[in-house]
């Protein structure tokens, strides 16, 4: 082991939950280990910091250049939220040192959306009645999704068949998420037992009454904060940031779990996410609307970890993935120094760099 071992010494560490300097971390065979001695690669840590692979928590993936560009950004998982070619998804990641994909696979769709209204869409995909449910979920499982997605739009579902999907996942250990735009979409999903809410409302700030619910419920957020930012800043007529940013206002003062996300998509009608950076952005918004620099790198972190069961990685610990980020400015002072990222391992492999 000691011949694939690294260390990087004198470094300050984000472990995923507080900063400490001084520190010796190293690695072998893909994982963090105890021991620090006989390592044949040493990287003088002074001046830097290190902190855990970055998460980004809602993406959706297209290619391995797409894997490629998240790495050198310093995001070692990324979490895509729709695909309908699941296996091929997979064999993305398989090369060494590039971004590793979780995926939900095809979403529940439901019947008369705008989704459902594209030429040649699947009619099996559909989940029509809560009795649908339960089939659907069982699909996914098959295809190796690793959590379940749940369209709720004007059209549909109702709250029975969001109830009946979301029951579905959870007897099958996994988590449901639900696509929310709108404060209807919000509270149908609060109503209906979902575990994690994927982009927060644009049309209004969230009311006190389902703000209340989430937190009852313990509820999960990723707001895309950028996504809509960007979407207001480019596309006339969209809908205003200011309630969204409102609403995660609101989310942070009430203790609701909020994870990064950004909804990068290089094919979404109207307006192009792009990979990696906009994850940073997205951590900068987390800050402006009320987080400390540290809980943001939570969001992407050790917190998103936790609640999508990657208990294998974001901290740095002995035994969890050697998913690492090396950085020349402390981003616990001022988040963005997120951006200064020298050096990127994922699984231990070190991402090639080259210019963003």
């Amino acid at each position: 082991m000691a011949a694939s071992k690294t260390t990087i010494e004198n470094v300050a560490v984000f472990d995923g939950h507080q900063l400490r300097y001084g520190q010796t971390v190293a690695f072998a065979d893909g994982v963090i280990v105890a021991d620090a001695t006989g390592a044949r690669t040493v990287v003088n840590g002074e001046g830097f910091y290190l902190l855990p692979g970055l998460i980004d928590c809602h993406v959706h993936v297209h290619d391995a250049d797409d894997l490629a560009l998240l790495a050198r950004h310093g995001i070692t998982t990324c979490l895509d939220m729709g695909t309908g070619n699941l296996a091929g998804l997979r064999a993305l990641s398989a090369s060494a040192g590039t971004c590793d994909i979780r995926s939900s696979g095809i979403p529940a769709i439901p019947h008369g959306s705008r989704l459902a209204s594209r030429p040649g869409f699947p009619r099996r995909l559909l989940v029509t009645n809560a009795d649908d449910a339960a089939g659907f979920v069982d699909d996914r499982l098959a295809d190796g999704a690793d959590y379940i997605k749940i369209m709720i739009e004007l059209e549909g579902p109702d709250v029975a068949i969001v109830h009946a999907l979301a029951a579905a996942a959870r007897t099958c250990g996994r988590t449901s998420i639900a696509h929310t735009r709108s404060g209807a979409a919000v509270a149908k999903a609060v109503v209906g037992g979902v575990d994690v809410i994927t982009h927060i409302p644009e049309d209004e700030i969230l009311s006190d009454a389902t703000l209340a619910q989430m937190q009852a419920r313990s509820l999960v957020t990723v707001p895309t904060l950028v996504k809509t930012l960007l979407t207001t800043e480019q596309v006339p007529g969209a809908a205003p940031y200011t309630h969204l940013k409102g609403s995660v206002a609101k989310l942070h003062a009430a203790g609701v779990a909020i994870l990064a996300g950004t909804d990068a998509n290089k094919h979404a009608t109207g307006i192009s996410v792009t990979y990696g950076d906009s994850l940073w952005r997205e951590l900068a918004l987390l800050v402006d609307v009320g987080m400390s620099p540290a809980q943001a790198l939570r969001a992407a972190t050790s917190d998103a970890a936790m609640h999508f069961g990657l208990d294998d990685r974001g901290v740095i610990a002995p035994g969890r993935r050697a998913d690492l980020v090396l950085l020349s400015a402390n981003p616990v002072v001022d988040i963005a120094n997120i951006k200064a990222v020298q050096r990127v391992w994922s699984n231990g492999i070190e991402v090639t760099q080259r210019a963003f």
